[in-house]
């Protein structure tokens, strides 16, 4: 007995829950699409309009404890993509857009109690599409995007007021005029940045919006490659980003995920999102869990709705590690990776927040990785092929 407990200690232990940061849910409820708009009300998620080469004004509604999506009233407004959304309370709006031939300035509110749709005062700028939306307390905010006459791009910047609805224009945006940008709220502060302009420039600029003194203050540049039509959104008290495409030909599309901290005012590169590289999809949150869905890939409208848990989970068990080694362990500078096998084979380093560091494919049955620029700390080495994967925890010294 003693012996079988010795050799059961000598196993090496790895992680094998490949932290669980994305995890699929249902599908979309609709059909395949790009450009659609979501918000929250409450726990429920909702997604509606956009555009697969038909024009869209069915609505849907995502109930979390069942993951099941519903089919709602249709969207009050014609059929269109590229609308902006947010909600103020208990209610949910949707503005701006087009239609294939016209841009949109109509505005209209969701009751989900009573199922049903009002229109209210159109939106106070000029016709648009590719704008952000989004709510900071109990107002609302649209601004930037792209519009008529034709080659029009916009940095204008608008409050909107629910109890009586009016529209109020504040300070324009502290940027260039531009579409495709990407906002989100965090406590009492809007956040834009991102984008294209009229010169096909792409930016990765970030700016901070303060609705107390009406003012915007240039924060970090967005950690990732400057990009058009990404996501975003806001749990707790960070902000996060990912997907959408750049100006490199043929126009790449990234999956990548950004954590911003506004305290320290820093990205961080967070665990990529879990399905294809895509763009014009969307992205909400509710609660502690962020969520994206719909859009296009390099090849297709997408249809697939992700979860993001931004605490990564460890389950920790013994697994067969496939005649992986990993040496110094603790290592100051470098690591050698030996695997026989080793025909496409990818290597991620994760740190203890679930952060992916760097990641690549073996060449050779024994590398070199040369480690210096990682932080002292513990790390762990997730090695995914045909076999499976296994996750080893490896000690950076100073």
């Amino acid at each position: 007995m003693k012996k079988i407990i010795f050799l059961f200690i000598s196993i090496i232990f790895t992680i094998t829950s490949v932290f669980s940061q994305w995890t699929q849910k249902a599908d979309f409820g609709g059909t395949a699409r790009r450009g659609a708009v979501g918000f929250t009300i409450g726990t429920k998620l909702y997604i509606g309009t956009g555009f697969d080469g038909t024009l869209y004004k069915d609505f849907w509604e995502y109930d979390l404890d069942n993951n099941t999506w519903t089919q709602k009233a249709d969207f009050g407004g014609i059929a269109r993509w590229d609308a902006v959304g947010f909600s103020i309370g208990t209610k949910g709006y949707i503005g701006t857009g087009y239609t294939g031939t016209t841009f949109k300035k109509d505005f209209w509110e969701y009751d989900p109690d009573n199922n049903t749709w009002t229109q209210k005062t159109n939106f106070g700028g000029p016709v648009r599409r590719s704008a952000v939306g989004f709510s900071i307390g109990t107002k609302g905010y649209i601004g930037t995007g792209y519009g008529t006459p034709a080659g029009t791009y916009y940095k204008d910047f608008w409050e909107y007021d629910p109890d009586n609805d009016v529209w109020t224009q504040k300070m324009d945006f502290g940027g260039t005029a531009r579409d495709g940008a990407v906002g989100f709220f965090i406590s009492s502060k809007g956040y834009i940045g991102t984008g294209q302009d009229i010169n096909d420039n792409y930016y990765k600029d970030f700016w901070e919006y303060d609705p107390g003194s009406n003012t915007w203050t240039q924060k970090a540049n967005f950690g990732g490659t400057a990009r058009t039509s990404v996501v975003g959104f806001s749990i707790g008290t960070k902000g996060y980003i990912g997907t959408g495409e750049d100006g490199t030909f043929p126009y790449t599309k990234h999956k990548d995920f950004w954590e911003y901290d506004p305290g320290s005012n820093t990205w961080t590169q967070k665990v990529d999102f879990g399905g294809t590289a895509r763009w014009e999809a969307v992205g909400f949150s509710t609660g502690s869990k962020g969520y994206i869905g719909t859009g296009h890939d390099d090849t297709s409208y997408t249809i697939d709705f992700w979860e993001y848990n931004p605490t990564p989970n460890f389950i920790m068990e013994i697994t067969d590690d496939f005649g992986i080694q990993l040496y110094p362990n603790p290592t100051n500078d470098i690591l050698f990776i030996e695997l026989i096998d080793y025909k496409n084979t990818r290597v991620e380093f994760i740190n203890m927040e679930g952060q992916s560091m760097k990641s690549f494919y073996l060449q050779s049955s024994k590398i070199l990785i040369d480690i210096n620029n990682l932080v002292s700390g513990i790390y762990f080495v997730k090695i995914i092929n045909e076999k499976g994967i296994t996750i080893k925890k490896i000690i950076k010294l100073k």
